[in-house]
Parts: C-alpha cells; structure tokens; sequence
C-alpha cells in the first residue's frame, strides 16, 4: 500500500507556498490531484441547471490522521481556510455508499474525495481552489477502492455459487433469447493484501491460484425459471482445460453454435467456434478461426451473418485495442472499421443488437452506432453511471451490462438489466438476480 503521508501531499494539494503568486485574482494552474475534504454544502449551479457547486473544506480524513499518529508520521498541513470550489456536471460519476448516487445523498460535514477532470484545477490566491470534477466519492467507498487496510467501512460480501452476482467479477453477459437464458464470464478478483483471500464465488472451474500459477476465468449458463435464475452452470469446452481465461461472446437462439476468446499461458488470444448438436449436449473443441490472424478476442457475428465478425485486436497501431471486421468476400480483410468508430483511443467489446445496431466501449464509455451515428449511453440520474460490456436480449427489450464496484485491487464488475426504451433511453439498472421481465 502506498504511503498514507504521500498521498495526503498529493492529495489534499499543499498550497503552503501560495503567497507566491502576484496577482490573487489571476488562476494559477495546478497539478490534477485528488483532493480529500469535509462537504460544506451543495447547490444548484446558477449558470447552469445540469450542474452543481459543491464546496469542500479540504484537508486530510480522519483515518489517515490517526494512522499517521500511530505510524509516528507527520501529517502535512495544508493552508489553513483552503476550500476547493467544485463544478459537478452531468458527466461526473457520484458514488456514495458504495453505488452510484446523488449529491443529496452527502450530508454536510461527510468525508468526501474529488478526483478532477483533468486541466481544470486552479488556485485562486492562497485558500481558494476550484476545479471541475470527474469523480465525488465518499471517503469510505474510496477506502474500499485504494485503501482497504484503513477498514474505512464495513461491506457484506456476496460468495453464493447459486447466484450470478458475487464480490468476485462477473463479466461479459451475453443474453440469448428474450434473455432468459444468459451466459457469462467469472474470475476471482486478487487479495487486497498479501495475506488477504482471493475474493469470489468459487464455482465449478474457479479455484484460488497456487503461487506462481495464474487464475482462470470460465463460462457459465444460467436460466431464469419460475423461482429465480438456476445455479449457473460451468460451460465445458473439450480441449481447453489448461486455458488461463475463456470467454464466450456470441451465441446462437438455439444454443448450437458459439463463438469463444481463448487466452492459453504466453501467447496471443485467439477465437475459436464452438457446435453442438443440442442444448445439453456436450460442447465440442473450439476451431480456431485462423482468418482472423494472431491476436483476435471478443467476436461476435455481424446480424443476420454467419460469415462477417467483428472481432477485437491490438494490432492495429499505436497499442490500444481496436475493432476489426472479417468479411470473407472483401479484399484485405480483416481490417479495422472505419472513423468514427476507429478511433486513437481503445475500442473494445463489440455486440450486435437485433437490428444490426453496435454496441462497444470506448476507454470507459458505453456507446451505441447505430443509422450511422454514434452516440453515448446513460443509465437514468443526474450523474453519470459507469457502466460497460453491453449486450441486448434478441427482441431488442432488455440491454445486461455491468456496473463496477470499486475495490482494491479490481473492481469487482457485477451484471446488472435495464429496459430499452425510445431512442434507446435506458430504465433504471437493476441487479441480474433480481431481474424478473
């Protein structure tokens, strides 16, 4: 764990040697760090009714005090008065108690830390920082996330095998069907310490790793009957027992054919295609897809198509993952999309909706192509809510994504369904478990 001293300095943005700018009035650029405070208060922006001003007394929290003091470690001082000025737009993620929030869920007084957007920190003479945030998060949930030996809150863990969700990560939904039946991607998450556990369902496939071997992740099955979601169902591939990570990303309305990632110890992930000749029928061996070359992941095929796949790849220059197309009858394949979805910023997790609509990541943005035009996915609030690796169930009514929880050291992804509304307004996320249509 990094030292509590240093990320206060960093954190809390030491003005000590403010009085060194001539002119108070003039904003000093300073660098983008997190800053640490007590909420003052909360108000609507004049200027702007999607925005907010919240002020910050800022300083060091409480725990990071005492384990200063009981470490024999000076805590810094910060300028006494400072208070930070922060514009909170509708882009800014809100977390507060673990989950995304309001701002009206903060009580004055509360521990919270702001993470900035960046190049938008400035001083204002010695006591007055302002700057326009990308994240509010309460000290708590922040401790979860970078400091976990703080003990900032206490957390039930969800480890039950017989549901979908646990505290270990649940990724890559793939809805089939009305969505009923769902198949997913699993893996513990890593201890927070070196003496801590690997955190998780453990299911049938997933074991915490001996020293020195690398943990797995594997596919399960699951279908929602009349009580509830069966116990997901460890999806048996022959041939990949050694893999370190297998992930389906396609499968047919019949559950015959399936397309699977397949990362093997050393080497390149590769896609392989999967048959069978019946649900509950033993999968067979993946074949790999040698036309989609060396270092291909996360296929899908294209709507309608048995033969074009969209496939993800950093091959295609300047180290951030892209989306390439496979069509047999074009020349040069296969090849990246074109801008603007090509992009210098990482693409990743292609889907396909019913109506040949795109679903991918950018970065840590959910968007959507669809009649030619990009546009960005929101969950319903004022905030932002993160959210990724969206798939849609096959009458285009439901979109399974993930939403994370912020944890040392990974983020522990769990699947979350939303209703698609007009437009693709999405409804109020609501956890797979709990989902019922």
């Amino acid at each position: 764990m990094r030292s509590l001293t240093v990320l206060a300095i960093a954190a809390m943005v030491l003005v000590t040697g403010g009085c060194d700018v001539l002119d108070p009035a003039r904003p000093t650029a300073q660098a983008d760090a997190e800053v640490f405070g007590n909420l003052l208060d909360v108000e609507a922006s004049p200027n702007d009714p999607s925005s907010w001003i919240v002020r910050v007394q800022v300083g060091a929290p409480r725990s990071v005090r005492a384990a200063d003091e009981g470490s024999g470690k000076p805590t810094p001082e910060v300028e006494k008065g400072l208070v930070a000025t922060v514009k909170v737009g509708a882009d800014c993620v809100v977390i507060v108690d673990d989950r995304p929030g309001l701002l009206d869920d903060l009580d004055s007084g509360t521990e919270i830390v702001v993470m900035p957007v960046p190049g938008t920190t400035r001083m204002y003479g010695s006591n007055d920082l302002r700057l326009d945030a990308d994240t509010v998060m309460d000290f708590a949930t922040y401790g979860l996330w970078r400091l976990p030996r703080l003990e900032t809150a206490e957390v039930v863990e969800v480890e039950d095998p017989a549901l979908i969700n646990s505290v270990g990560a649940e990724v890559a939904p793939i809805p089939v069907g009305d969505g009923t039946v769902l198949y997913f991607s699993a893996h513990l998450r890593p201890p927070s310490s070196p003496d801590g556990d690997w955190a998780g369902a453990v299911r049938d496939g997933l074991a915490a790793p001996a020293e020195g071997v690398p943990p797995v992740e594997r596919n399960y099955r699951t279908e929602l009957e009349e009580d509830g979601w069966s116990p997901p169902e460890l999806v048996r591939f022959a041939g990949l027992d050694d893999a370190v990570r297998q992930r389906v990303t396609w499968v047919d309305a019949d559950e015959t054919v399936c397309l699977v990632t397949v990362w093997m110890r050393g080497a390149a992930p590769w896609v392989g295609r999967a048959s069978r000749e019946g649900p509950g029928a033993p999968w067979s061996e993946p074949q790999r897809i040698d036309d989609l070359g060396g270092d291909a992941r996360d296929a899908v095929y294209l709507a309608g198509s048995s033969t074009k796949i969209l496939f993800v790849t950093n091959r295609g220059g300047g180290g951030q993952s892209d989306l390439f197309l496979f069509d047999p009858k074009v020349e040069g394949s296969p090849a990246p999309l074109q801008p603007p979805i090509f992009t210098t910023q990482n693409e990743w997790c292609a889907r396909t909706g019913p109506k040949g609509e795109l679903l991918f990541n950018r970065g840590n943005r959910q968007l959507l192509f669809n009649s030619g035009q990009i546009q960005p996915l929101r969950l319903p609030g004022p905030h932002r809510v993160p959210f990724g690796q969206s798939a849609m169930s096959a009458d285009g009514r439901w979109l399974f994504v993930c939403i994370p929880t912020f944890r040392s050291p990974e983020v522990d992804e769990n699947i979350f369904v939303s209703s698609v509304g007009q437009g693709f307004s999405l409804g109020e996320p609501v956890p797979v478990d709990e989902w019922r249509p």
